[in-house]
Protein backbone atom coordinates (compact mmCIF):
# COMPACT_ATOMS: atom_id res chain seq x y z
CA UNK A 1 0.00 0.00 0.00
CA UNK A 2 1.05 3.73 -0.57
CA UNK A 3 2.72 5.76 2.42
CA UNK A 4 -0.32 8.66 2.10
CA UNK A 5 -3.11 5.43 2.36
CA UNK A 6 -1.47 3.90 5.38
CA UNK A 7 -1.00 7.33 6.84
CA UNK A 8 -4.78 7.83 6.76
CA UNK A 9 -5.83 4.78 8.37
CA UNK A 10 -3.90 4.57 10.93
CA UNK A 11 -3.98 8.20 11.61
CA UNK A 12 -8.25 7.63 11.94
CA UNK A 13 -7.52 4.29 13.96
CA UNK A 14 -9.57 2.32 11.31
CA UNK A 15 -8.73 -1.32 10.13
CA UNK A 16 -7.54 -2.20 6.79
CA UNK A 17 -10.50 -3.52 4.74
CA UNK A 18 -13.14 -2.75 7.47
CA UNK A 19 -15.62 0.20 7.56
CA UNK A 20 -15.51 2.92 9.88
CA UNK A 21 -16.51 2.37 13.28
CA UNK A 22 -18.86 4.28 15.26
CA UNK A 23 -16.70 4.76 18.10
CA UNK A 24 -15.48 7.82 15.59
CA UNK A 25 -17.89 9.66 18.07
CA UNK A 26 -19.94 12.15 15.53
CA UNK A 27 -22.74 14.22 17.23
CA UNK A 28 -25.85 14.41 14.59
CA UNK A 29 -24.87 17.42 13.12
CA UNK A 30 -20.94 16.19 12.46
CA UNK A 31 -20.14 15.10 9.46
CA UNK A 32 -16.57 13.77 9.43
CA UNK A 33 -12.98 14.90 10.91
CA UNK A 34 -10.00 16.51 8.94
CA UNK A 35 -7.64 13.73 7.85
CA UNK A 36 -4.17 14.21 5.93
CA UNK A 37 -4.51 11.44 2.51
CA UNK A 38 -1.28 13.13 1.04
CA UNK A 39 -1.20 16.97 2.79
CA UNK A 40 -2.74 19.25 4.82
CA UNK A 41 -1.88 22.89 3.46
CA UNK A 42 -3.30 26.59 3.55
CA UNK A 43 -1.03 28.66 1.13
CA UNK A 44 -2.50 32.50 0.27
CA UNK A 45 -3.59 31.33 -2.85
CA UNK A 46 -5.20 27.80 -2.24
CA UNK A 47 -5.76 24.69 0.38
CA UNK A 48 -5.52 21.55 0.41
CA UNK A 49 -8.00 20.79 3.57
CA UNK A 50 -10.02 17.21 3.10
CA UNK A 51 -12.20 15.33 5.89
CA UNK A 52 -12.61 11.57 6.13
CA UNK A 53 -16.85 11.37 5.89
CA UNK A 54 -17.50 7.60 7.78
CA UNK A 55 -19.55 5.63 6.11
CA UNK A 56 -22.16 6.63 8.28
CA UNK A 57 -22.22 9.95 6.67
CA UNK A 58 -21.72 9.20 3.65
CA UNK A 59 -25.39 9.78 2.14
CA UNK A 60 -25.95 12.81 4.45
CA UNK A 61 -23.03 15.09 2.35
CA UNK A 62 -23.37 16.54 -0.69
CA UNK A 63 -20.66 19.29 -3.20
CA UNK A 64 -21.99 22.92 -2.46
CA UNK A 65 -22.96 22.02 1.20
CA UNK A 66 -21.67 24.39 4.16
CA UNK A 67 -19.59 23.55 6.82
CA UNK A 68 -17.77 24.75 9.77
CA UNK A 69 -14.37 23.50 10.83
CA UNK A 70 -13.28 24.50 14.86
CA UNK A 71 -9.78 26.31 15.09
CA UNK A 72 -9.83 27.19 18.83
CA UNK A 73 -6.06 27.80 18.90
CA UNK A 74 -6.93 30.67 17.04
CA UNK A 75 -10.28 31.68 18.56
CA UNK A 76 -12.60 30.85 15.81
CA UNK A 77 -14.01 28.26 13.16
CA UNK A 78 -13.66 28.71 9.77
CA UNK A 79 -16.63 28.55 7.66
CA UNK A 80 -15.94 26.61 4.07
CA UNK A 81 -17.89 24.77 1.29
CA UNK A 82 -17.70 21.09 0.22
CA UNK A 83 -15.97 21.36 -2.91
CA UNK A 84 -15.28 17.89 -4.40
CA UNK A 85 -16.19 14.56 -3.00
CA UNK A 86 -13.79 11.15 -4.05
CA UNK A 87 -13.25 7.63 -3.10
CA UNK A 88 -10.07 6.27 -2.29
CA UNK A 89 -8.90 2.69 -2.13
CA UNK A 90 -7.97 1.19 1.40
CA UNK A 91 -5.26 -1.38 0.38
CA UNK A 92 -2.87 -1.35 -2.54
CA UNK A 93 -4.17 -4.00 -4.99
CA UNK A 94 -4.46 -3.12 -8.04
CA UNK A 95 -7.21 -3.41 -9.98
CA UNK A 96 -5.79 -5.98 -12.26
CA UNK A 97 -3.50 -8.02 -10.24
CA UNK A 98 -4.57 -11.53 -9.86
CA UNK A 99 -5.36 -11.59 -6.51
CA UNK A 100 -7.61 -9.08 -7.27
CA UNK A 101 -9.65 -10.81 -9.45
CA UNK A 102 -9.71 -13.77 -6.90
CA UNK A 103 -12.22 -11.59 -5.10
CA UNK A 104 -15.70 -11.95 -5.65
CA UNK A 105 -17.44 -8.64 -7.26
CA UNK A 106 -20.17 -9.32 -4.81
CA UNK A 107 -17.92 -9.31 -1.87
CA UNK A 108 -16.65 -5.82 -3.06
CA UNK A 109 -18.44 -2.92 -1.51
CA UNK A 110 -18.47 0.43 -0.49
CA UNK A 111 -16.89 -0.60 2.70
CA UNK A 112 -13.75 -1.48 0.37
CA UNK A 113 -13.28 2.36 -0.02
CA UNK A 114 -12.09 5.60 1.99
CA UNK A 115 -14.61 8.58 0.99
CA UNK A 116 -13.09 12.13 1.43
CA UNK A 117 -14.47 15.39 1.07
CA UNK A 118 -12.38 18.59 -0.31
CA UNK A 119 -12.93 21.65 1.69
CA UNK A 120 -12.91 25.09 0.04
CA UNK A 121 -12.23 27.82 3.38
CA UNK A 122 -14.46 30.63 2.63
CA UNK A 123 -14.01 33.13 5.77
CA UNK A 124 -12.55 32.59 9.18
CA UNK A 125 -15.54 33.76 11.92
CA UNK A 126 -13.77 34.90 14.68
CA UNK A 127 -16.44 37.05 17.25
CA UNK A 128 -18.83 37.64 14.70
CA UNK A 129 -17.14 38.99 12.29
CA UNK A 130 -15.75 37.08 9.25
CA UNK A 131 -11.82 37.39 8.62
CA UNK A 132 -9.54 36.10 5.88
CA UNK A 133 -8.84 32.24 6.66
CA UNK A 134 -4.67 32.46 7.96
CA UNK A 135 -4.82 29.19 10.35
CA UNK A 136 -4.85 26.00 9.70
CA UNK A 137 -7.02 23.61 10.86
CA UNK A 138 -5.52 20.38 13.11
CA UNK A 139 -5.45 17.21 12.37
CA UNK A 140 -8.54 14.85 13.13
CA UNK A 141 -10.72 17.80 14.12
CA UNK A 142 -14.40 17.42 14.06
CA UNK A 143 -16.04 19.09 11.24
CA UNK A 144 -19.95 19.74 11.44
CA UNK A 145 -22.84 21.43 9.17
CA UNK A 146 -23.74 25.17 9.95
CA UNK A 147 -25.94 25.26 13.12
CA UNK A 148 -27.09 28.58 12.99
CA UNK A 149 -28.26 31.36 10.59
CA UNK A 150 -25.45 34.00 12.19
CA UNK A 151 -22.70 31.44 11.22
CA UNK A 152 -23.98 31.46 7.86
CA UNK A 153 -24.56 35.28 7.32
CA UNK A 154 -20.93 36.17 8.43
CA UNK A 155 -19.69 33.42 6.72
CA UNK A 156 -20.60 34.31 3.55
CA UNK A 157 -20.42 38.10 4.37
CA UNK A 158 -24.45 38.57 3.98
CA UNK A 159 -26.03 41.54 4.20
CA UNK A 160 -28.13 42.39 7.18
CA UNK A 161 -31.03 43.81 5.40
CA UNK A 162 -31.29 45.94 2.05
CA UNK A 163 -33.56 44.71 -1.21
CA UNK A 164 -34.80 41.24 -0.80
CA UNK A 165 -33.43 38.74 -3.75
CA UNK A 166 -34.50 35.25 -2.56
CA UNK A 167 -32.93 32.86 -0.29
CA UNK A 168 -29.65 31.49 0.30
CA UNK A 169 -29.74 27.69 -1.01
CA UNK A 170 -27.56 24.31 -1.71
CA UNK A 171 -28.39 22.24 -4.49
CA UNK A 172 -31.81 24.13 -5.14
CA UNK A 173 -33.36 23.78 -1.70
CA UNK A 174 -33.12 26.78 0.46
CA UNK A 175 -30.68 26.22 3.92
CA UNK A 176 -33.01 25.76 6.60
CA UNK A 177 -31.71 25.76 10.13
CA UNK A 178 -32.89 25.49 13.76
CA UNK A 179 -35.70 27.58 13.54
CA UNK A 180 -36.45 26.31 10.39
CA UNK A 181 -36.68 29.44 8.32
CA UNK A 182 -34.67 30.15 5.20
CA UNK A 183 -31.77 32.97 5.30
CA UNK A 184 -32.94 36.11 2.84
CA UNK A 185 -30.29 38.05 0.62
CA UNK A 186 -30.60 41.06 0.69
CA UNK A 187 -28.51 43.66 -2.13
CA UNK A 188 -26.55 46.60 0.24
CA UNK A 189 -29.34 49.55 -0.04
CA UNK A 190 -28.13 51.77 3.32
CA UNK A 191 -26.32 54.42 1.68
CA UNK A 192 -25.70 55.58 5.55
CA UNK A 193 -24.12 51.97 6.50
CA UNK A 194 -22.30 51.36 2.75
CA UNK A 195 -21.65 54.60 1.04
CA UNK A 196 -23.34 53.78 -2.14
CA UNK A 197 -26.07 51.75 -2.42
CA UNK A 198 -25.45 48.85 -4.74
CA UNK A 199 -28.69 49.54 -7.11
CA UNK A 200 -26.20 52.23 -8.76
CA UNK A 201 -23.69 50.00 -9.63
CA UNK A 202 -26.05 48.22 -12.17
CA UNK A 203 -27.43 44.49 -12.22
CA UNK A 204 -27.99 41.89 -14.58
CA UNK A 205 -30.51 39.37 -14.67
CA UNK A 206 -29.81 36.49 -17.30
CA UNK A 207 -31.13 33.17 -18.19
CA UNK A 208 -32.52 30.94 -20.97
CA UNK A 209 -36.41 31.26 -21.99
CA UNK A 210 -38.56 29.83 -19.42
CA UNK A 211 -36.20 29.53 -16.45
CA UNK A 212 -37.92 32.40 -14.63
CA UNK A 213 -36.14 35.86 -15.90
CA UNK A 214 -39.29 38.19 -15.63
CA UNK A 215 -40.63 36.89 -12.73
CA UNK A 216 -37.07 37.53 -10.52
CA UNK A 217 -37.09 41.33 -12.18
CA UNK A 218 -40.52 41.47 -11.36
CA UNK A 219 -39.95 40.51 -7.28
CA UNK A 220 -36.85 42.18 -7.02
CA UNK A 221 -37.98 45.99 -8.74
CA UNK A 222 -40.88 45.37 -6.68
CA UNK A 223 -38.45 45.85 -3.80
CA UNK A 224 -36.71 48.97 -5.18
CA UNK A 225 -40.08 51.08 -5.66
CA UNK A 226 -40.57 53.41 -2.54
CA UNK A 227 -36.44 53.41 -1.88
CA UNK A 228 -35.03 56.63 -1.13
CA UNK A 229 -31.40 57.99 -1.86
CA UNK A 230 -29.41 61.25 -1.32
CA UNK A 231 -28.55 62.61 -4.59
CA UNK A 232 -24.89 63.62 -4.02
CA UNK A 233 -24.87 66.46 -6.83
CA UNK A 234 -27.98 68.31 -5.41
CA UNK A 235 -26.87 69.25 -1.94
CA UNK A 236 -27.80 65.78 -0.33
CA UNK A 237 -31.34 66.04 -0.67
CA UNK A 238 -32.88 62.73 0.06
CA UNK A 239 -35.52 61.44 -3.36
CA UNK A 240 -37.56 58.49 -4.12
CA UNK A 241 -36.59 56.46 -6.80
CA UNK A 242 -38.02 56.37 -10.24
CA UNK A 243 -38.43 53.16 -12.08
CA UNK A 244 -38.37 53.49 -16.39
CA UNK A 245 -39.65 49.92 -17.44
CA UNK A 246 -38.68 49.03 -21.44
CA UNK A 247 -41.31 46.39 -21.38
CA UNK A 248 -41.06 44.29 -25.30
CA UNK A 249 -43.54 41.40 -23.97
CA UNK A 250 -46.11 43.77 -22.35
CA UNK A 251 -45.41 42.19 -18.68
CA UNK A 252 -44.60 44.67 -17.15
CA UNK A 253 -47.62 47.08 -16.46
CA UNK A 254 -49.16 44.11 -14.46
CA UNK A 255 -47.12 45.19 -11.40
CA UNK A 256 -49.68 47.68 -10.45
CA UNK A 257 -52.18 44.92 -8.95
CA UNK A 258 -51.90 42.55 -6.47
CA UNK A 259 -51.26 38.72 -7.12
CA UNK A 260 -54.27 36.86 -6.22
CA UNK A 261 -51.36 33.45 -5.44
CA UNK A 262 -50.36 35.92 -2.41
CA UNK A 263 -53.91 35.51 -0.53
CA UNK A 264 -53.84 32.02 -0.35
CA UNK A 265 -50.77 31.53 1.59
CA UNK A 266 -50.66 30.88 4.98
CA UNK A 267 -50.52 33.73 7.04
CA UNK A 268 -47.18 32.62 8.15
CA UNK A 269 -45.84 32.70 5.08
CA UNK A 270 -46.82 36.58 4.85
CA UNK A 271 -45.74 36.95 8.08
CA UNK A 272 -42.39 35.59 7.29
CA UNK A 273 -42.10 37.83 4.37
CA UNK A 274 -42.95 40.65 6.50
CA UNK A 275 -40.53 40.12 9.10
CA UNK A 276 -37.89 39.96 6.68
CA UNK A 277 -38.66 43.32 5.30
CA UNK A 278 -40.50 41.95 1.41
CA UNK A 279 -42.31 44.28 -0.09
CA UNK A 280 -45.40 42.79 -1.91
CA UNK A 281 -48.38 44.05 -3.31
CA UNK A 282 -49.94 46.15 -6.60
CA UNK A 283 -47.95 49.22 -6.83
CA UNK A 284 -50.00 52.10 -7.22
CA UNK A 285 -47.85 54.50 -8.73
CA UNK A 286 -47.47 52.66 -11.98
CA UNK A 287 -48.24 54.26 -15.08
CA UNK A 288 -48.56 52.56 -18.86
CA UNK A 289 -47.05 54.93 -22.06
CA UNK A 290 -47.72 53.85 -25.28
CA UNK A 291 -46.18 54.64 -28.63
CA UNK A 292 -48.04 55.27 -31.36
CA UNK A 293 -47.66 54.07 -34.98
CA UNK A 294 -49.64 54.32 -37.44
CA UNK A 295 -51.66 51.23 -38.18
CA UNK A 296 -50.64 49.51 -34.90
CA UNK A 297 -53.15 48.65 -32.01
CA UNK A 298 -51.95 48.53 -28.46
CA UNK A 299 -54.03 46.02 -25.90
CA UNK A 300 -52.95 45.23 -22.68
CA UNK A 301 -53.44 47.66 -19.60
CA UNK A 302 -56.68 49.13 -18.91
CA UNK A 303 -55.58 52.24 -18.72
CA UNK A 304 -52.49 53.96 -20.51
CA UNK A 305 -51.20 57.40 -21.90
CA UNK A 306 -50.47 57.35 -25.51
CA UNK A 307 -47.48 58.98 -26.69
CA UNK A 308 -45.72 59.78 -30.05
CA UNK A 309 -42.10 60.19 -30.93
CA UNK A 310 -41.37 63.77 -32.03
CA UNK A 311 -38.99 64.59 -35.22
CA UNK A 312 -37.32 67.55 -32.59
CA UNK A 313 -35.55 64.78 -30.85
CA UNK A 314 -33.43 63.72 -33.59
CA UNK A 315 -31.67 67.36 -33.33
CA UNK A 316 -30.25 65.62 -30.16
CA UNK A 317 -30.18 62.20 -31.15
CA UNK A 318 -29.40 62.19 -34.91
CA UNK A 319 -28.96 58.55 -34.91
CA UNK A 320 -32.52 57.96 -34.17
CA UNK A 321 -33.00 57.96 -38.34
CA UNK A 322 -29.71 56.25 -39.01
CA UNK A 323 -30.71 52.63 -38.40
CA UNK A 324 -27.82 49.76 -38.42
CA UNK A 325 -26.84 50.36 -42.11
CA UNK A 326 -25.17 53.70 -42.20
CA UNK A 327 -21.97 53.38 -41.88
CA UNK A 328 -19.61 56.33 -40.02
CA UNK A 329 -19.09 58.30 -43.15
CA UNK A 330 -22.43 58.31 -43.96
CA UNK A 331 -23.08 58.88 -40.21
CA UNK A 332 -21.40 61.89 -40.50
CA UNK A 333 -22.71 63.41 -43.66
CA UNK A 334 -26.25 62.97 -41.68
CA UNK A 335 -25.31 65.00 -38.69
CA UNK A 336 -24.60 67.57 -40.83
CA UNK A 337 -27.69 67.41 -42.41
CA UNK A 338 -29.75 67.36 -39.34
CA UNK A 339 -27.75 70.63 -37.98
CA UNK A 340 -28.58 72.59 -41.20
CA UNK A 341 -31.89 71.17 -40.99
CA UNK A 342 -32.73 72.52 -37.19
CA UNK A 343 -31.09 75.70 -38.32
CA UNK A 344 -33.06 76.51 -40.52
CA UNK A 345 -36.22 76.36 -38.57
CA UNK A 346 -37.30 72.52 -39.72
CA UNK A 347 -39.30 70.62 -37.22
CA UNK A 348 -41.39 67.52 -38.58
CA UNK A 349 -40.18 64.42 -40.29
CA UNK A 350 -42.09 65.23 -43.36
CA UNK A 351 -40.23 68.79 -43.39
CA UNK A 352 -37.03 67.13 -43.52
CA UNK A 353 -37.96 64.33 -46.29
CA UNK A 354 -37.96 67.64 -48.39
CA UNK A 355 -34.92 69.26 -46.91
CA UNK A 356 -33.39 65.75 -47.82
CA UNK A 357 -34.52 65.93 -51.72
CA UNK A 358 -33.21 69.46 -51.97
CA UNK A 359 -30.03 68.93 -50.31
CA UNK A 360 -29.60 66.31 -53.06
CA UNK A 361 -29.46 69.38 -55.54
CA UNK A 362 -27.67 72.02 -53.56
CA UNK A 363 -24.34 73.12 -54.86
CA UNK A 364 -22.39 73.21 -51.44
CA UNK A 365 -23.32 69.63 -50.54
CA UNK A 366 -22.07 68.90 -54.17
CA UNK A 367 -19.20 71.09 -53.65
CA UNK A 368 -17.24 68.92 -51.35
CA UNK A 369 -19.03 69.23 -48.32
CA UNK A 370 -21.09 65.65 -48.39
CA UNK A 371 -20.34 63.39 -51.17
CA UNK A 372 -23.05 63.20 -53.49
CA UNK A 373 -22.99 58.83 -53.67
CA UNK A 374 -23.27 59.66 -49.71
CA UNK A 375 -26.08 61.59 -50.22
CA UNK A 376 -27.78 59.42 -52.33
CA UNK A 377 -27.03 55.97 -49.53
CA UNK A 378 -28.14 58.42 -46.82
CA UNK A 379 -31.63 59.08 -48.70
CA UNK A 380 -32.59 55.54 -49.05
CA UNK A 381 -31.60 54.81 -45.58
CA UNK A 382 -33.34 57.96 -44.12
CA UNK A 383 -36.83 57.78 -46.37
CA UNK A 384 -38.12 54.92 -44.71
CA UNK A 385 -41.66 54.10 -44.89
CA UNK A 386 -41.96 52.86 -40.79
CA UNK A 387 -40.28 56.57 -40.23
CA UNK A 388 -43.00 57.99 -41.32
CA UNK A 389 -45.09 55.65 -39.29
CA UNK A 390 -43.52 56.28 -35.73
CA UNK A 391 -42.66 60.24 -35.55
CA UNK A 392 -45.01 63.10 -35.39
CA UNK A 393 -48.12 61.03 -34.68
CA UNK A 394 -50.34 63.74 -33.54
CA UNK A 395 -50.01 62.24 -29.49
CA UNK A 396 -48.66 63.62 -27.01
CA UNK A 397 -44.92 64.47 -27.97
CA UNK A 398 -42.03 62.29 -25.43
CA UNK A 399 -40.42 65.35 -24.78
CA UNK A 400 -43.00 66.78 -23.32
CA UNK A 401 -44.54 63.91 -20.95
CA UNK A 402 -40.88 64.34 -19.03
CA UNK A 403 -43.20 65.91 -15.61
CA UNK A 404 -45.31 62.72 -15.77
CA UNK A 405 -42.92 59.91 -16.37
CA UNK A 406 -39.75 61.66 -14.40
CA UNK A 407 -41.10 61.75 -10.96
CA UNK A 408 -40.66 60.90 -7.29
CA UNK A 409 -41.88 57.51 -6.63
CA UNK A 410 -43.39 56.74 -10.41
CA UNK A 411 -43.27 53.27 -12.40
CA UNK A 412 -43.54 54.08 -16.06
CA UNK A 413 -43.65 51.70 -18.22
CA UNK A 414 -43.38 51.29 -21.66
CA UNK A 415 -44.64 48.44 -23.49
CA UNK A 416 -43.48 47.85 -27.14
CA UNK A 417 -45.07 44.48 -28.35
CA UNK A 418 -47.68 46.10 -30.22
CA UNK A 419 -44.83 48.34 -32.48
CA UNK A 420 -43.31 46.66 -35.50
CA UNK A 421 -39.40 45.73 -34.89
CA UNK A 422 -38.23 48.93 -36.52
CA UNK A 423 -40.50 51.68 -34.69
CA UNK A 424 -40.12 49.67 -31.60
CA UNK A 425 -36.22 50.23 -31.72
CA UNK A 426 -36.81 54.25 -32.78
CA UNK A 427 -39.14 54.50 -29.34
CA UNK A 428 -36.68 52.45 -27.31
CA UNK A 429 -33.43 54.18 -28.01
CA UNK A 430 -34.97 58.14 -27.29
CA UNK A 431 -35.86 56.78 -24.26
CA UNK A 432 -32.83 55.02 -22.93
CA UNK A 433 -31.01 58.07 -24.45
CA UNK A 434 -33.05 60.77 -23.11
CA UNK A 435 -32.53 58.58 -19.30
CA UNK A 436 -28.42 58.74 -20.41
CA UNK A 437 -27.66 62.22 -21.34
CA UNK A 438 -29.56 63.84 -18.61
CA UNK A 439 -27.58 61.59 -16.46
CA UNK A 440 -24.23 62.33 -18.01
CA UNK A 441 -25.70 66.19 -18.45
CA UNK A 442 -24.58 65.85 -22.51
CA UNK A 443 -27.52 68.12 -23.31
CA UNK A 444 -29.76 71.15 -21.56
CA UNK A 445 -33.20 71.15 -21.68
CA UNK A 446 -35.94 70.88 -19.25
CA UNK A 447 -36.54 67.58 -19.57
CA UNK A 448 -33.07 66.63 -19.09
CA UNK A 449 -33.37 68.80 -15.79
CA UNK A 450 -35.95 67.22 -14.48
CA UNK A 451 -34.57 63.57 -14.98
CA UNK A 452 -31.65 64.57 -13.20
CA UNK A 453 -33.21 65.39 -9.78
CA UNK A 454 -34.30 62.05 -8.82
CA UNK A 455 -32.52 58.66 -8.62
CA UNK A 456 -33.77 56.69 -11.79
CA UNK A 457 -33.84 53.17 -12.19
CA UNK A 458 -33.95 52.15 -15.97
CA UNK A 459 -34.51 48.91 -16.60
CA UNK A 460 -33.96 47.26 -20.30
CA UNK A 461 -35.84 44.14 -21.23
CA UNK A 462 -34.47 42.10 -23.99
CA UNK A 463 -30.98 44.35 -23.73
CA UNK A 464 -29.25 42.39 -25.98
CA UNK A 465 -31.28 44.19 -28.81
CA UNK A 466 -30.24 47.57 -27.48
CA UNK A 467 -26.93 47.36 -25.79
CA UNK A 468 -25.12 45.03 -28.37
CA UNK A 469 -21.95 43.69 -29.64
CA UNK A 470 -23.02 44.64 -33.06
CA UNK A 471 -20.05 47.23 -35.45
CA UNK A 472 -22.62 49.96 -36.68
CA UNK A 473 -22.19 53.43 -36.16
CA UNK A 474 -26.04 53.60 -34.09
CA UNK A 475 -24.97 50.65 -32.15
CA UNK A 476 -21.48 52.26 -31.06
CA UNK A 477 -22.30 55.54 -30.18
CA UNK A 478 -25.37 53.42 -27.88
CA UNK A 479 -23.04 51.88 -26.22
CA UNK A 480 -20.37 54.52 -25.61
CA UNK A 481 -23.16 56.63 -24.13
CA UNK A 482 -24.47 54.18 -21.99
CA UNK A 483 -20.77 52.88 -20.90
CA UNK A 484 -20.38 56.58 -19.49
CA UNK A 485 -24.08 56.75 -18.06
CA UNK A 486 -22.79 53.35 -16.25
CA UNK A 487 -20.00 54.73 -15.09
CA UNK A 488 -21.36 57.59 -13.52
CA UNK A 489 -24.17 56.11 -12.13
CA UNK A 490 -23.39 55.83 -8.78
CA UNK A 491 -22.58 60.10 -8.49
CA UNK A 492 -26.09 60.66 -10.62
CA UNK A 493 -27.91 58.05 -9.01
CA UNK A 494 -28.35 56.05 -12.77
CA UNK A 495 -29.20 52.87 -11.64
CA UNK A 496 -29.29 49.65 -14.99
CA UNK A 497 -31.34 47.00 -14.60
CA UNK A 498 -30.54 44.74 -17.85
CA UNK A 499 -32.26 41.61 -18.29
CA UNK A 500 -31.53 39.46 -21.16
CA UNK A 501 -31.48 35.38 -22.77
CA UNK A 502 -28.53 36.19 -25.06
CA UNK A 503 -25.91 37.51 -22.49
CA UNK A 504 -23.02 37.06 -24.82
CA UNK A 505 -24.91 39.35 -27.27
CA UNK A 506 -24.94 41.78 -25.01
CA UNK A 507 -21.34 44.36 -25.55
CA UNK A 508 -18.73 43.50 -23.09
CA UNK A 509 -17.97 47.25 -21.93
CA UNK A 510 -21.27 47.70 -21.24
CA UNK A 511 -21.16 44.32 -18.93
CA UNK A 512 -17.72 45.48 -17.42
CA UNK A 513 -20.13 48.05 -15.45
CA UNK A 514 -22.01 45.87 -14.07
CA UNK A 515 -20.93 44.50 -10.26
CA UNK A 516 -24.48 42.66 -9.55
CA UNK A 517 -25.29 39.57 -11.72
CA UNK A 518 -28.40 37.31 -10.86
CA UNK A 519 -27.82 34.04 -13.32
CA UNK A 520 -31.10 31.60 -13.98
CA UNK A 521 -30.50 28.35 -16.04
CA UNK A 522 -28.38 28.88 -18.96
CA UNK A 523 -25.75 26.94 -21.21
CA UNK A 524 -22.13 26.84 -19.40
CA UNK A 525 -20.71 28.81 -22.63
CA UNK A 526 -23.66 31.53 -21.71
CA UNK A 527 -22.98 31.08 -18.13
CA UNK A 528 -18.92 31.53 -18.94
CA UNK A 529 -19.85 34.65 -21.14
CA UNK A 530 -22.39 35.91 -18.34
CA UNK A 531 -19.52 36.34 -15.74
CA UNK A 532 -21.02 33.34 -13.37
CA UNK A 533 -18.34 32.11 -11.18
CA UNK A 534 -16.29 28.94 -12.34
CA UNK A 535 -17.46 26.61 -10.04
CA UNK A 536 -21.39 27.48 -11.02
CA UNK A 537 -20.80 27.30 -14.87
CA UNK A 538 -20.92 23.67 -15.41
CA UNK A 539 -24.41 23.75 -12.74
CA UNK A 540 -26.44 26.39 -14.18
CA UNK A 541 -27.47 24.20 -17.35
CA UNK A 542 -29.26 21.76 -14.97
CA UNK A 543 -30.71 25.18 -12.99
CA UNK A 544 -34.31 24.92 -12.52
CA UNK A 545 -36.82 27.75 -12.97
CA UNK A 546 -36.10 30.40 -10.12
CA UNK A 547 -32.85 28.69 -9.13
CA UNK A 548 -29.95 31.15 -9.56
CA UNK A 549 -26.41 32.20 -8.86
CA UNK A 550 -25.76 35.46 -7.47
CA UNK A 551 -22.48 37.08 -7.84
CA UNK A 552 -22.14 41.04 -6.49
CA UNK A 553 -18.48 41.12 -5.25
CA UNK A 554 -19.03 44.35 -3.18
CA UNK A 555 -22.18 42.32 -1.87
CA UNK A 556 -20.97 39.07 -0.70
CA UNK A 557 -19.38 35.85 -1.50
CA UNK A 558 -20.69 34.00 -5.18
CA UNK A 559 -23.68 31.95 -4.28
CA UNK A 560 -26.81 30.06 -4.90
CA UNK A 561 -29.87 31.66 -4.01
CA UNK A 562 -33.88 30.08 -4.38
CA UNK A 563 -36.17 33.21 -5.87
CA UNK A 564 -39.47 32.84 -4.02
CA UNK A 565 -42.15 30.75 -5.91
CA UNK A 566 -44.94 32.97 -6.03
CA UNK A 567 -44.53 36.26 -7.59
CA UNK A 568 -44.90 39.15 -5.74
CA UNK A 569 -47.49 41.11 -7.92
CA UNK A 570 -49.79 39.73 -10.23
CA UNK A 571 -47.60 38.21 -13.55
Amino acid sequence: MSESEFDLEKELGLELGRPAKPELGLGEDELGRIAISSELSLSLTEAKIEMYVPESRRDRVAVGEYVVIPCDYAGGKIFARIKRLSYRKRDALDDMSEVHLLVGAERVGEEEYIELAELEPLSMIVQGKALEVRHIPKPNTLVRRVASEDEVKVGLDLPEDGLFLGYVAVNGEPIRLASGLPIPYYLRNDPERIGDPLIFTHTLIAGMSGRGKTHVAKNFLRQVVGSRYRMERRGGEEREVNLVILDPHNEYWQMMEDNPVLASLPAKELDTLRGQGVKFGGVKTVRVFVAKEEGRRYQGAPKYLEFTIPFALVRQFPYLIAGGEVNEEQFGALVLLVRDFFAAGGERYQEFKEFLEAATAEERYKAGLIHSETLKALKRRVLRPYFEKVFDQGANPLDQLYEEIFAEGAVSVFPTEHLSPEAERVVVLAIMSMVADAKTEAVESEWAKRIARFPVVLVVDEAHNYLTNAATQQDRIIVEKFVAAAKQGRKNRLGLVLITQNPQDVNEAVLSQVSTRLLLGMEAGLAERAGAPKEYQKALPYFERGRMVVHSPENSHPLELRGLDSCLVQH
